[in-house]
């Protein structure tokens, strides 16, 4: 073998050594991005629950759902018959609604860890649903709307 053909084929040896080297690397930083997305939806769903449990607006929006959910001397659909003659009772329902969609929304989108969620609240969002399926049910009757509180529907639909 002549020298020019010893160079080329090692600096084709050489090239493909560098390709495969950056091949690899590019694997390790993918491998790395997904760690680091994983930990930032676990930190964010970790927030929101820590949040949840010092929040004043929040404890109280909710010790209001509360009562009004365990209150057994009217049925909760009650309120979505007749929005305007409810107007605090809705108000209470649809702050603590609009937090479960939220939450639902960021776990179908990945913003949140699902399944750190689910450990922590999941009885608490199945009985919350469970109570209020009628009410939403209502509502989309009433304002000919199958969207809404659909994310939290599809939510608990996974979790059963």
């Amino acid at each position: 073998m002549n020298l020019p053909s010893f160079l080329q084929t090692l600096s084709l040896i050489v090239a493909a050594g560098a390709l495969i080297f950056n091949a690899l690397q590019v694997k390790q930083l993918k491998i790395q991005n997904t760690q680091s997305e994983k930990k930032a939806r676990q930190r964010a769903t970790i927030d929101l629950a820590l949040h949840e449990k010092s929040d004043p607006t929040y404890l109280q929006c909710k010790a209001e759902f509360l009562k009004l959910r365990n209150n057994t001397s009217i049925n909760i659909t009650t309120y979505a018959c007749d929005i305007l003659k409810y107007p605090t009772e809705n108000n209470i329902i649809f702050t603590y609604l609009d937090h479960y969609e939220f939450l639902a929304t960021g776990i179908s989108e990945g913003a949140l860890d699902g399944d750190i969620y689910k450990k922590m609240r999941c009885s608490s969002v199945l009985r919350d649903w469970n109570a209020v399926q009628p009410y939403v049910y209502e509502l989309r009757k009433q304002r000919n709307n199958n969207k809404i509180y659909c994310e939290l529907e599809d939510l608990v639909k996974k979790w059963k």
